[in-house]
């Protein structure tokens, strides 16, 4: 079938590829200088069942061996009858014998008969003979045909076809069309993220909000990202701001918030479809075409499994406040409350909580402890069965409460030593963990590293979600790796507290820091034959045990559902050599100071996700004003109350009591150093 071009033609390719191969085949026998052969052949449209035109193409020989061609063209009648493409009526069968062609390149070029308008016709023939060294008489020749046709005729209706969907990154290019969608985007972001929390926030004209910003932590980031909206200004009244940004609880400020314990959820009729801009963009001088929103990451959150849409109340409050921190969050941060929610969780759903977190004991009341008394059994056990060449009896020491930035963290391989460690004489009151080390580590070249991963978890309007980044980094030891050498805390610890002592910090990677992808390319290089994917093979397991994480604290975490709060927090993962997850802490903290180019990119683009999901659907901007970032969305829903909760309760029955057992833990958090004691170095 000979497809029609987009100026209502037929192309012309597959006839000049036959009569390519007719004109190699015409040709007429030496002794008979006016024979002749005489070829036919019918051109049909396939899609109408058609046969345009027939072609004569009579090729006489001269005694002066010119050649003599006629083109002649007819209109015929309409066949019903189905016939190949382009099928000749009569075969011509070429013999050449005896003759031989000069050996220099000639051309020569005919004009075009003016048989009609219907065709133009242009031919030119190259006869090519070079000089053989092939002793045989048979003669060595090339000929190329060419023939090109113009044939009008006319224009037959287009078939309705689906609209091509365009890009939203290609139609902001359109700066007309971008400041017509965007106050139509962001309208959609926070319809979605409203309604998944069951609340609506009206637009108000001249909404102005005020925030409040805590020392500490990169307090510039989190001023300068507000500060770009500019309905946002910055206050030095905590009790009059909208939102409160700290890097530690304010007890008084989370007891004047209001409780959400009276709000009933009800789920309301979720509908999802794909999901587009209501503003069309015009390409060109073609049809206006719909922009598609996936790349803005709209659908890591409506898309979830998690996502669903509850009955809407309008918050009407004259004064609303969110607050940066969950009360009772220790029950997730703290190595103690961690420990504790993790075991009562896997303990519930039936599994082994060691093959999630490496073995643990809790340890309250010194080496009496019962837990002690159980981990110096394990720790002899261990001793008699051990290969010095395999295993070490490696054992980590934290602080049960309070521990940040590697502080008060041992690597020891001796049971005196740790007895001495976990003295209640020298500490008072504060309990420890004990977590077996992880002594056969996945290693980049020969170094140590684990992995840190933000959540972000949010109570609004009383209702519980989470939240996973897809971004994250790895932090990598200074030094290599060698499980006899328990003294050296710059090839154990990856903490950039820790390793910025080290003299070859930033030596191999820029800040001890790397990407997902960097990660990826090394698996490629030097563990090629192992095929690992990091985002097939490694990252789902991260983001079950983020999930997990969220599931053993529901009961515990933000209990009274106070209104409003978020909180983003640090995971920390190691991987071992079986490419195998451990989750080893959570941190209510986690350090965002920009200290290499690639965090100078993630980290901010973190919080400002987080902000997109928590402020900007509940502080929408006044009418006219829009946000002037339009960013990926990275955060994906895993946990929302109304589903995996629920799901969860189904589950467990009865079990679900033992994640409701209240566990003592205490709230003292380590606060981070201010920001002018970065500048001043007070930090090192």
């Amino acid at each position: 079938m000979i497809k029609q071009s987009s100026r209502g033609r037929p192309d012309m390719y597959l006839l000049q590829k036959y009569t390519g191969k007719l004109g190699q085949n015409t040709t007429v026998n030496q002794g008979s200088p006016k024979g002749a052969r005489q070829s036919r052949f019918k051109l049909q449209f396939k899609t109408q069942k058609v046969v345009l035109a027939s072609f004569d193409l009579k090729t006489d020989r001269s005694p002066m061996f010119s050649l003599k061609e006629s083109i002649t063209v007819r209109k015929m009648p309409l066949l019903t009858q189905r016939m190949s493409n382009l099928q000749p009526l009569r075969s011509t069968k070429a013999r050449l014998e005896g003759f031989q062609f000069p050996t220099e390149r000639k051309t020569f070029t005919r004009k075009s008969l003016k048989t009609s308008s219907v065709i133009s016709e242009r031919k030119s023939y190259i006869m090519k003979n070079s000089s053989s060294n092939n002793s045989s008489p048979k003669p060595s020749m090339k000929k190329t045909f060419t023939t090109s046709f113009k044939i009008n005729f006319p224009q037959m209706p287009r078939q309705s076809k689906t609209q091509e969907k365009v890009s939203i990154k290609e139609a902001l290019r359109n700066l007309d069309w971008a400041n017509r969608a965007k106050p139509e985007l962001e309208k959609i972001w926070r319809n979605m993220i409203n309604k998944s929390n069951g609340i609506e926030r009206p637009l108000k004209t001249g909404a102005q909000y005020k925030f409040y910003i805590g020392k500490g932590n990169n307090s510039r980031l989190i001023r300068k990202l507000l500060t770009s909206r500019s309905w946002w200004t910055e206050t030095d009244n905590m009790n009059e701001a909208n939102f409160v940004w700290t890097q530690w609880k304010n007890k008084e400020l989370l007891g004047r918030l209001d409780y959400g314990d009276d709000i009933k959820i009800e789920k309301a009729l979720t509908e999802l479809g794909h999901l587009l801009c209501p503003i069309d963009i015009k390409v060109d001088t073609g049809p206006a075409r719909g922009v598609s929103l996936d790349e803005l990451g709209f659908q890591t959150i409506r898309n979830s499994g998690s996502y669903i849409q509850l009955e809407i109340k309008q918050l009407v409050s004259p004064f609303i406040q969110m607050f940066n921190k969950l009360e009772c969050n220790q029950h997730l941060t703290n190595k103690k409350g961690l420990y504790l929610s993790m075991l009562s969780y896997y303990k519930a759903m039936k599994e082994n909580p060691f093959d999630y977190i490496p073995m643990t004991f809790h340890i309250q009341h010194g080496e009496k402890d019962l837990e002690f008394i159980k981990f110096a059994t394990m720790f002899a056990e261990i001793e008699k069965t051990k290969q010095p060449e395999n295993i070490h009896n490696l054992w980590i020491i934290k602080p049960g409460e309070n521990s940040n930035r590697g502080q008060g963290i041992s690597v020891c391989n001796n049971l005196l030593q740790i007895k001495s460690l976990v003295s209640t004489s020298a500490y008072g009151d504060k309990t420890f963990i004990i977590q077996k080390y992880i002594e056969k580590p996945f290693l980049i070249h020969k170094r140590k590293f684990d992995f840190r991963c933000y959540s972000l978890i949010t109570s609004i309007n009383g209702v519980i979600q989470g939240y996973f980044y897809s971004d994250g980094y790895i932090r990598t030891a200074s030094c290599e790796f060698s499980a006899k050498d328990t003294s050296n805390n710059f090839m154990h610890l990856t903490n950039d507290a820790i390793q910025k002592h080290c003299e070859d910090y930033g030596k191999f990677e820029d800040g001890n820091k790397l990407s997902y992808k960097d990660f990826q390319r090394y698996l490629d290089f030097h563990c090629s034959e192992r095929k690992i994917n990091f985002i097939k093979d490694v990252l789902p397991q991260i983001k079950k045990l983020t999930k997990d994480t969220m599931k053993s604290v529901y009961f515990k975490i933000d209990p009274n559902r106070k209104l409003h709060c978020m909180e983003v927090f640090g995971y920390d993962f190691m991987l071992d050599k079986n490419a195998k997850v451990w989750l080893i802490e959570v941190n209510t903290n986690p350090c965002l100071e920009l200290s290499s180019n690639y965090l100078s990119i993630l980290i901010p683009a973190m919080i400002e996700n987080a902000f997109k999901i928590t402020l900007d659907p509940l502080f929408p901007p006044p009418f006219g004003k829009v946000s002037d970032m339009l960013i990926e969305n990275k955060f994906e829903l895993i946990f929302h109350q109304a589903t995996d909760a629920e799901e969860m309760i189904n589950e467990l029955g009865d079990r679900v009591n033992m994640l409701q057992e209240e566990n003592q833990i205490s709230e003292e958090e380590e606060e981070l150093f201010s920001d002018e004691d970065f500048d001043m170095g007070l930090n090192k």
